[in-house]
């Protein structure tokens, strides 16, 4: 995106964005005045430890006391190959402060259920010398995971069928002990003497080595936060109405209130043993009296990260870009997090400004993905468009449109031309005409709701922008394109599961594809298979993020008009208040599970993964966004409706390049009394004689091995489909506020890195491009080269592929980290990341070769473009035509200049070439390595 435009850089944390003329200092990675601190914090073993996330991954971060908090990074968790623009998670810390247990995944993942519950990495981080030992096992998202004990044992959990897995993890020896089964839901695991406490229904729990379980107390509701002390006890919370209660439990069964206070007010941390109560008003909640010697409360806000001993609390994390769509820098930069914090039992506060390292240790791959079988990269002298091992495409794929088609390049939209295509959508009125080879495709001319017409809702009305804005920010954070190119810029759709590998850059499973394209994330008709949408249909909305949004629209209609036809309504059902789509939301992300047409009792309606009584969510969240924008570190913590209400209600960020300062990017919907005042109660959709769900008064079916809890059912399907009131729409909620008008234009961008059009080189050079001469460069329908271009590409790059044999096929993994961008020389280049030469599965190779001979001394240039290619150990062989071959190892690092750079030159005997491999001896999946344009340029008096 321009610099000069809309540019979606980091906002940091409030304690990052200082203004130049307040006096108060800038904030340092310490703090520098150390008479705020403790006496003795010079021999303290006071540990604060936390983490934040973007493109280059999650980064676990640390600082000590006793170093005056001097912030430094742990480790750095990401997957080689996973297209990303945010990595998200939780941390916990072992009783000794020495071991971090971590889970952790790309943002993308809370969208779908099997991977919020099944998709998570695991780690353990050695926060003394950065060891990450990645674990071998996928786990939950939920925000109880993981949990730590007293020791050095933590628990991780995940949901199995009906039932709940339970792993056990040696943070000493970074190792998973023990798995076991559990029947049911369970919750906040910990672990807990020899044993394992956890919530399951509306009771604490015990579960031994065997799996089998124990009541250790008897609660109003589910509890939550459970959280081991240092005398056999056990804090935890548990909602009570409005209220929130702290209990502890002995493991002798022994279960005792300290105190109470309004739900989201309160809440308990711990390490090692220790206990502490966090609230502002938590001194007079909680009965000091009472408290066990290891208990402490703190007047910090409830949501504050504590630290082991309770000397620091943390109140706002963030670097900025959790909530602003979450772009790539040029060089994938991690982006510096400001840090907010307060020393309880003072006046004292303090900022801190952290500059992760993005290179430090956790990128290389967990084991919990499968590699599949290594083979050599495949060569074959065939170059047929149909051989997936020379294409750069994927003509074995399961989706619609393939990746790393030059003709089929989508354009990534400014925050502003996103907003502009939803108010004409829900208009009904994006009829923009795009021309035919509109951004360099093939298409013909269309407008985008000529192809994708609006749908008439049932019962009138529309459906309001910051709804479908909401979920836009929530599928895709604003992106059409892959999060590597900006505003302006065009490269791949931006996909989720394409080639259905899980996260792995070594797996290719077309079986298990998921076809989401662009910014609404489009699936339904994007399969290959699917004949729902003609192929312009398809392309259209892969290329033109408008056309996308039309789609989405169309769907998100249709999921309203079904719920319709059922009496599926909220609050009334008036289209216009944003809250009354909730559960066309709900629908949209999950789908609606039809009637059975065999059998009336069968359950039915909206699935128990997105039901706000999921103990998959904390008891107390508040609307998200309504805290502030810290909560998009952690869109787990809320089920999709939520977090679709709350970017309507409170919008992405972009930073404003006129002020630096952190502003909307996108127009919010307008409440009479505040958006938090119509979120409904977490057990508005758990009613016992409408979905067999009560959170109140949990009960056990006959013979059933569920236990007891708010959804009663083996098999959870507390399925909702009934219409639901939880507030009068024309007193408390919000409606929709429109920037566009009809036949407003759509909105200009300059992208930040414009092609190289004209050739500097000697008129004589023989210039072969990295894409033929019929690709045609074009941003939108404009052609930023018209008049500039002097020259003709006069050869072929081709390639081969890594591949690899899986369930009995040729496979090529190599493809998944491979990707396209429209800059550089002539408009286009191809990267991936460099890999060690033992993955051969993941090895790319180019190769330039001119269509003709050359004969005598020519200098050999290549042309690299100004981001996206970085590597130190790029390896040129050089083919003289004679069979003779030389190399030539250069760095790709041009300083974000477009630039032609020399291999050297040589005497030449034949028709050439020119290869280039990203297998180098340093590649570990971060660097970067291009192919552009190369060329021959004759050397004069040789």
């Amino acid at each position: 995106m321009s610099v000069a435009a809309l540019a979606l850089v980091a906002p940091l944390a409030s304690a990052a964005l200082t203004d130049p003329s307040d006096p108060v200092p800038a904030p340092t990675d310490r703090v520098t005045d150390t008479s705020q601190l403790p006496s003795g914090w010079q021999k303290s073993g006071d540990r604060i430890v936390t983490y934040d996330g973007d493109a280059t991954g999650l980064h676990v971060l640390v600082a000590d006391a006793a170093d005056a908090y001097r912030w430094h990074t742990a480790a750095t968790l990401s997957e080689p190959g996973v297209d990303t623009d945010q990595w998200i998670g939780q941390t916990c810390v072992t009783g000794s402060g020495d071991r971090a247990v971590v889970v952790y995944a790309p943002r993308q993942a809370v969208n779908d259920q099997q991977g919020f519950q099944q998709g998570a990495f695991a780690a353990v981080v050695d926060l003394a010398d950065g060891r990450v030992t990645k674990l071998p096992e996928l786990v939950s998202l939920a925000y109880f995971n993981p949990g730590c004990g007293d020791g050095e044992q933590a628990v991780l959990t995940r949901p199995q069928g009906d039932d709940t897995e339970l792993l056990t993890v040696d943070t000493a020896r970074a190792k998973l002990v023990r798995q076991q089964t559990v029947a049911g839901q369970l919750t906040s695991a910990v672990p807990f003497g020899n044993e394992i406490a956890a919530a399951q229904g509306d009771a604490v729990v015990s579960v031994d080595a065997k799996g089998d379980t124990s009541t250790l107390a008897r609660t109003g509701g589910t509890p939550f936060r459970l959280v081991p002390d240092a005398h056999h006890g056990l804090a935890y919370q548990v909602p009570d109405g409005k209220q929130v209660q702290v209990r502890r439990v002995t493991s002798a069964g022994s279960d005792q209130l300290l105190g109470s206070g309004a739900l989201g007010s309160l809440a308990v941390h711990g390490n090692g043993g220790r206990v502490f109560v966090t609230g502002q008003d938590a001194e007079e909640a909680v009965k000091h009296s009472a408290l066990p010697r290891s208990w402490r409360t703190l007047d910090v806000p409830a949501s504050a990260e504590v630290s082991t001993t309770g000397s620091l609390a943390l109140t706002s994390v963030g670097n900025g870009t959790e909530a602003a769509g979450g772009r790539k820098t040029a060089a994938d930069l991690a982006q510096p997090v400001g840090i907010d914090a307060v020393l309880p039992g003072s006046d004292s506060s303090v900022g801190f400004k952290v500059v992760p390292k993005a290179a430090a240790r956790g990128a290389e791959q967990s084991p919990a993905l499968s590699d599949g079988v290594h083979t050599d990269s495949v060569h074959m002298k065939t170059t047929a468009d149909d051989d997936p091992a020379t294409s750069t495409t994927d003509p074995d794929r399961a989706c619609a449109v393939t990746r790393n088609d030059p003709k089929l390049q989508s354009l990534q939209p400014s925050t502003a031309q996103a907003e502009w295509a939803t108010d004409l959508a829900v208009q009904g009125k994006l009829d923009v005409r795009r021309r035919s080879g509109w951004n360099g495709s093939e298409l013909p001319s269309y407008t985008p709701q000529g192809l994708f017409p609006s749908t008439p809702l049932k019962g009138g009305g529309r459906v309001p922008a910051q709804v479908m804005l909401g979920v836009l920010s929530q599928e895709s954070n604003l992106l059409q394109a892959s999060s590597r190119a900006a505003a302006g810029e065009s490269s791949n759709f931006i996909q989720g599961g394409y080639y259905g590998n899980a996260g792995s850059v070594h797996t290719v499973n077309w079986a298990a594809a998921d076809c989401g394209y662009g910014i609404a994330q489009v699936t339904s008709g994007m399969a290959k298979a699917d004949t729902t949408y003609t192929a312009e249909q398809q392309q259209a909305l892969t290329v033109d993020y408008a056309a996308n949004i039309a789609a989405g629209l169309q769907i998100l209609q249709d999921k309203w008009n079904q719920l319709y036809d059922r009496g599926l309504l909220v609050n009334g059902g008036d289209p216009k208040y944003l809250e009354n789509w909730w559960l066309a939301l709900w629908a949209y992300n999950s789908g609606l599970n039809l009637p059975s047409s065999t059998d009336a009792s069968a359950p039915w309606g909206l699935g128990w993964f997105n039901n706000p009584a999921n103990g998959l969510y904390p008891a107390d969240r508040t609307m998200f966004l309504s805290s502030g924008y810290d909560d998009a570190r952690t869109p787990n913590l809320w089920t999709y409706p939520e977090r679709v209400l709350g970017w309507a209600a409170y919008s992405q960020q972009k930073t404003d390049p006129a002020t630096g300062a952190a502003v909307r990017a996108f127009t919010v919907g307008e409440w009479p009394s505040g958006a938090p005042a119509a979120e409904p109660a977490h057990d508005t959709f758990c009613k016992p004689t409408a979905n067999d769900c009560d959170i109140t008064k949990p009960r056990k079916v006959a013979g059933s091995s569920q236990p007891e809890g708010p959804c009663q059912r083996d098999d959870f399907k507390c399925w909702w489909h009934q219409p639901v009131s939880w507030t009068d729409c024309t007193a408390t909620c919000g409606t929709e506020v429109l920037k566009y008008a009809a036949g407003d234009p759509e909105p200009k961008v300059a992208a930040p890195h414009p092609a190289a059009c004209t050739s500097t080189l000697p008129a004589n050079a023989l210039i072969v491009d990295d894409v033929p001469n019929t690709v045609k460069f074009r941003v939108g329908s404009t052609n930023p080269c018209a008049g500039k271009r002097n020259w003709t590409s006069r050869g072929t790059l081709t390639f081969t592929f890594g591949s690899a044999q899986q369930n009995g096929a040729t496979v090529y993994p190599s493809k998944i980290d491979f990707h396209q961008l429209g800059a550089g020389f002539g408009g286009h280049f191809w990267l991936t990341h460099t890999r060690v030469p033992s993955y051969t599965d993941s090895v790319v190779t180019g190769t330039w070769t001119p269509d003709r001979k050359v004969v005598g001394s020519a200098e050999v240039m290549v042309h690299l473009p100004d981001h996206e290619a970085n590597t130190p150990s790029a390896t040129y062989r050089i083919d003289l035509g004679d069979g003779t071959v030389v190399e030539k190892t250069i760095s790709q690092d041009t300083g974000g200049k477009n630039a032609w750079v020399s291999l050297g030159s040589y005497d030449f005997a034949g028709t050439p070439s020119v290869s280039l491999s990203s297998a180098t001896a340093d590649g570990t999946g971060d660097a970067s390595i291009a192919w552009d344009a190369l060329a021959f340029v004759p050397v004069r008096g040789k």
